[in-house]
């Protein structure tokens, strides 16, 4: 300060008081000029708004120490104890906020200064002989000393102590807790240290002056100047700047988030080369912008590519020591600021640079807004599971250090292992003068080392070109290592090629002729022979050929589950035409959409199914009207030529325009899969091969093809899907060795198997695969415990337009991973993750899946816009590939993971959501037997989740139930808004749950504000007054959330504090955002005050206990 500050003051109280009038009369206000000493009469006095921040944590988090500021100096040289003793008490004279303590007042926090403390320097001595268990030991007491908690409320919140390996070799460990310090303060703590020190130590007093003001002056100062106009010119900036911010930056985790934010951490450091940091520094002077910008924008680029979002919120602290007062002032003034990025576009780095340098210089130049002010005033939507605002920060540390010796003295700064994390990343950067070093704090709860380790590797990279190659668009910029690209490459590559001679038809043919007695065909009462199928097929064939069928024209087969639906699949086949599965299960405008789609020519099918369709311009055969015209025809093997690019297939998916879409596969891609599927199943003649699925989806080819070309059975289900109840007899009935059923169905399995054990089948079953939908994981849970658990159970995944299954996972007995793969590619696929530029992705980081090889359909039959927008050309070798609009990623262990739809992701609150993971969850409630969760758009567009269930018993859970059971383990965007018990779940053809049919709920915003519910006990009046008055309104009902009435951090703790008051319970802070309504604080306090009455029974009853002699023990337990 200036000397005219300094003589203000300086001022006697009354002077200044005067001199303040003085001003006021002129119309200045004193404070808006300078920090002014209050006086000091014993009242407390309020906490600066960082405090409060760390107040209210401290009260989510009673004695956590993740606040804490541990300091380690190695000490060579001799020491002086007392004088060390005597300069750090010294320093806690000279600095109030270092005998400051916290207490609540009229339900608000405030600052006890006490008048003098001291305290000890306890010796510790480190006694071990082997110098390196001498540094282990130091080590463990660093270790243990920096997570010593504090108490607020009692204090000191300043710990110091000595370790003593020798004489002239000491260790010395300084703690202080965050609230009334800062790493600037640590700087000046040190700095006055090393002039006291040396002072005390040669009998002299004090060098230093005592400060004007002190750090409670400017905790007053702050509250009195940021208000009114102030305050709210600098928050409207950042209304502004921050408006639309995404609520979480959704980087990919190696665990699923907890329901309430974790705070276990690990840390990474890690060397800047120094080439790389001439470059940087010469792009910063070229592009006029510092170091700290282009480090950022390196980061926002890195998140980017992580998160695959393009709005990115990163935090980073300023000191905030902007007033000449506080530049030597120790205390808590560090403030966190919101730096965004918008990478949409695909801009070129330097004009990222331009937007970081503006976002970094608005915010500066608005950094007075404490962040928790603004977090009040922004109300983001509360969720315990992670920070509001970001969760990413980003820290610069330039400050240059100072030279630690002093005469016989020299000082060594020691790294402490610090084992917590107060966000879920934070890159800190460390600017010397001899380079850049990095460190990389992460929460381990979120995060492996190994995850983070590539994350540093992909920062430099990105870094490196970034400043060599400032002018190119992001999506250029690379984070992988050849090395890595090589590794995603090799992963790529199918592990087997198949090429096939024969039509998937003639492969049949040749298998009847070396086995013509064997069983082919079973369904209900009816068996086949291989001959006998062979010659049907070959009698329709002829047929249709002799009707005028050529070779690559459609034919539509609509039959019931019967021998006649797989003797129309192979005439067709062998006859050349293009095979088209119709269900007479679908309705009727949609069947004749199909056939008019394709073109069909010929429609085979059954009298009964005759009026369906639109047949006037089409050659109809019937299977049953016209059997004896067809039986009456040849039975030899038609002699049609084909080749492999010849259709053999279409199958009709849902299309986004409502309308389905022909996927048409050609013979070459069929018989070659056909061919995998045969040696991958490890199929024989010995197999009986279930076929369940609904004849017009292609998993029903898998199903009846590879048998048919191995020699197998194929078991074809009835038309009516067997209950799972049944399920095992059919399997003995038939002896089935593999079976396949969808997922839905194989999770009804599942339950039924584990709650009754005795309907597990006891035959020769082998196999299992499941496919068509996302695994459970409670599902496969309840597998595990059954007797089918030793079974080689596949997880299969695969889209029509890459020929049926493209992948498989064999899952083994004793999985418990958090998410089930989808394995590796089978052959002549290849499987590449990239992001929206089409650049692949590291392992670990989600990507659409893009299937090449040999294993593609064609295309879309009559769309050659679809199919060019699908099918592209393979942007890492030769051929196409499909864009299957799958979002995966590869694991650690090289298996592919599924996620979700890119185009139809569910988020909610920014977070991608897994619905699976819901359902399994309210699936192990035990009055669940079954849950389905969907995302629904409520009347405004916002989306919100709907859990629908069926109930295990005859009286369904309650929506509150349910909803408590799942906030135990889910943060609260993963739990559903809307509950609707269902009888049954509905199901499709394919035995899959039909989530098209679910109901839908009448009004969900309607459903979701809750009806004003007035007070039901005393309890519930009494916390509705509370909260009434807290918040300053009029009415609140017992299912408010006391949040969305306008609640803020601070107004719970008033709330807490007048529980405290009026209930005599402690209900920590915690409690209130978990339970935010009437209704759940009401519960929470009768629940505390049980287990108080427990407690108190239990000592009631020990007194008893120890008033009894050792012979009235003996004889009352002998009386029992």
């Amino acid at each position: 300060m200036s000397s005219i500050y300094e003589q203000i003051a300086s001022l006697p109280p009354e002077k200044r008081e005067l001199f303040e009038m003085m001003l006021m009369e002129q119309g200045v206000d004193l404070s808006q000029i300078m920090i002014v000493p209050q006086k000091r009469d014993g009242k407390p006095f309020p906490l600066s708004y960082s405090q409060q921040r760390l107040w209210f944590l401290d009260q989510m988090e009673p004695g956590s120490p993740l606040y804490n500021i541990p300091s380690a100096l190695r000490v060579h040289g001799r020491l002086d104890a007392d004088a060390l003793r005597r300069s750090f008490n010294e320093i806690i004279r000279r600095h109030e906020v270092l005998r400051t303590t916290f207490a609540t007042e009229n339900d608000q926090p405030v600052q006890i200064i006490a008048d003098k403390l001291e305290i000890d320097v306890p010796v510790i001595p480190v006694e071990e002989d082997n110098p390196q268990k001498a540094e282990e030991a130091v080590h463990r007491l660093a270790v243990e000393e920096a997570l010593q908690p504090f108490d607020l409320q009692k204090g000191p919140l300043l710990r110091v102590k000595l370790l003593r390996l020798k004489e002239d070799d000491h260790v010395m460990l300084v703690t202080m807790h965050h609230i009334v310090s800062d790493n600037w303060s640590t700087g000046l703590f040190v700095h006055e240290f090393l002039q006291l020190y040396p002072a005390f130590a040669a009998g002299k007093p004090s060098p230093l002056p005592d400060p004007a003001v002190q750090y409670a002056d400017f905790a007053f100062w702050q509250r009195k100047w940021l208000s009114g106009k102030t305050l709210e010119n600098q928050v409207s900036y950042w209304r502004e700047k921050l408006a639309g911010l995404p609520p979480v930056l959704d980087l990919p985790t190696d665990r699923p988030r907890p329901a309430y934010q974790t705070y276990n951490g690990d840390y990474i450091t890690f060397p800047i080369d120094g080439k790389l940091t001439e470059h940087l520094q010469e792009l910063a002077r070229k592009e006029d912008v510092t170091p700290f910008m282009i480090l950022l924008a390196a980061f926002d680029i890195l998140l980017a590519k992580y998160s695959g979002q393009e709005d990115i919120p990163v935090g980073t602290p300023v000191a905030n020591r902007n007033r000449s007062e506080t530049e030597n002032m120790i205390g808590f003034f560090v403030n966190t600021l919101v730096l965004r990025a918008d990478l949409s576009g695909n801009p070129s780095f330097t004009a990222l640079l331009k937007q970081v340098k503006e976002a970094t210089l608005g915010a500066l130049a608005h950094q007075d807004v404490p962040f928790e002010t603004l977090v009040e005033a922004l109300q983001p939507e509360r969720d315990m599971s992670h920070p509001p605002l970001f969760q990413v920060m980003f820290v610069l540390n330039n400050a240059p250090v100072a030279e630690l010796e002093l005469p016989g003295l020299r000082f060594e700064l020691m790294e402490i292992e610090n084992k917590t994390a107060k966000f879920e990343i934070i890159l800190n950067i460390t600017e010397r003068k001899d380079g850049l070093s990095g460190k990389l704090e992460f929460n381990t709860d979120l995060y492996n080392r190994e995850t983070m380790q590539r994350l540093i590797e992909h920062y430099l990279r990105l870094l490196e070109a970034a400043v060599k190659n400032p002018g190119a668009p992001l999506s250029e910029l690379d984070i992988l290592s050849e090395e890595e690209k090589n590794v995603l490459l090799e992963l790529a590559r199918p592990p087997r090629i198949y090429n096939e001679s024969l039509c998937i038809h003639n492969m049949f043919e040749q298998t009847a002729k070396k086995t013509p007695a064997a069983v082919a065909l079973r369904v209900a009462d009816e068996a086949l022979t291989y001959e006998t199928l062979n010659k049907q097929a070959n009698q329709l064939a002829h047929y249709l050929l002799q009707n005028g069928l050529q070779c690559g024209q459609f034919v539509g087969v609509c039959a019931e589950r019967s021998s006649g639906m797989l003797v129309s699949l192979l005439a067709v086949l062998k006859a050349g035409g293009i095979y088209l599965p119709l269900d007479p299960n679908y309705p009727a405008d949609r069947l004749n959409y199909m056939l008019e789609d394709s073109g069909a020519d010929f429609l085979i099918t059954q009298e009964k199914f005759v009026s369906t369709f639109s047949t006037d311009r089409r050659n109809v055969v019937l299977l049953d009207g016209h059997r004896e015209k067809i039986e009456a025809g040849e039975s030899t093997n038609p002699e049609v030529k084909l080749n492999g690019d010849d259709p053999a297939y279409i199958i009709y998916t849902s299309g986004s325009t409502g309308k389905p879409k022909g996927v048409i596969v050609q013979h070459q891609a069929i018989a070659d899969h056909c061919a995998d599927m045969r040696d991958h199943y490890k199929l024989t003649a010995e197999d009986n091969v279930l076929q369940f699925a609904a004849l017009n989806f292609d998993a029903s080819l898998e199903q009846i093809l590879p048998p048919l070309i191995t020699g197998a059975t194929v078991v074809m289900r009835e038309e009516e899907i067997w209950p799972p109840a049944d399920f095992h007899r059919k399997v003995e009935e038939y002896d089935l060795t593999v079976i396949n059923p969808p997922t839905a169905y194989w999770a009804q399995l599942a339950g039924e198997w584990a709650a009754h054990p005795e309907r597990v089948p006891h035959n020769r079953v082998r196999l299992v695969i499941v496919g068509g939908d996302r695994m459970r994981s409670d599902a496969l849970e309840k597998w595990q415990r059954t007797a089918m658990k030793d079974v080689p159970l596949l997880n299969a995944y695969g889209p029509t337009e890459t020929v049926i299954t493209a992948s498989t996972y064999e899952i083994p007995p004793d999985f418990d991973a958090p998410s089930l793969p989808i394995g590796r590619q089978r052959a002549n696929r290849e499987f590449y993750v990239v992001d929206r530029h089409l650049k692949l992705v590291p392992r670990g980081i989600p990507g659409e899946l893009l299937i090449g090889g040999s294993a593609l359909a064609r295309g879309y039959h009559n769309r050659p816009d679809l199919t060019g927008e699908r099918f592209i050309a393979n942007p890492f070798g030769k051929g196409r590939v499909y864009r299957t609009g799958d979002l995966v990623k590869w694991n650690a262990d090289g298996q592919l993971e599924f996620l979700g739809r890119v185009d139809q992701q569910v988020k909610i609150r920014g977070f991608r959501i897994e619905l699976g993971e819901i359902e399994s969850l309210l699936q192990s409630h035990e009055a669940v037997k079954e849950a389905v969760v969907a995302a629904k758009e409520d009347e405004e567009g916002e989306k919100k989740l709907v859990a629908y269930y069926v109930a295990a018993g005859d009286s369904a859970p309650t929506a509150q139930e349910l909803r408590d059971f799942l906030k135990k383990e889910l943060p609260d965007y993963m739990v559903p808004a809307i509950y609707m018990p269902l009888d049954t779940m509905p199901l499709s053809p394919a035995g899959k749950i039909n989530r098209n049919a679910l109901p839908e709920p009448e009004s969900l915003r309607a459903q979701i504000q809750t009806e004003y519910v007035a007070p039901r006990t005393p309890s519930e009046e009494k916390l509705a007054e509370m909260v009434k008055e807290v918040l300053k309104i009029e009415k609140v009902g017992v299912f408010d959330n006391f949040f969305e009435l306008g609640g803020h951090s601070m107004m719970a703790t008033q709330v807490v504090s007048r529980i405290r008051d009026e209930f005599d319970v402690e209900l920590s802070l915690r409690t209130l955002f978990e339970n935010p309504t009437i209704d759940g604080i009401a519960r929470a306090i009768t629940e505390e005050q049980a287990a108080m009455q427990d407690e108190e029974e239990l000592e009631k009853m020990l007194d008893e206990l120890e008033g009894l002699s050792d012979e009235e023990i003996k004889r009352m337990l002998e009386d029992e």
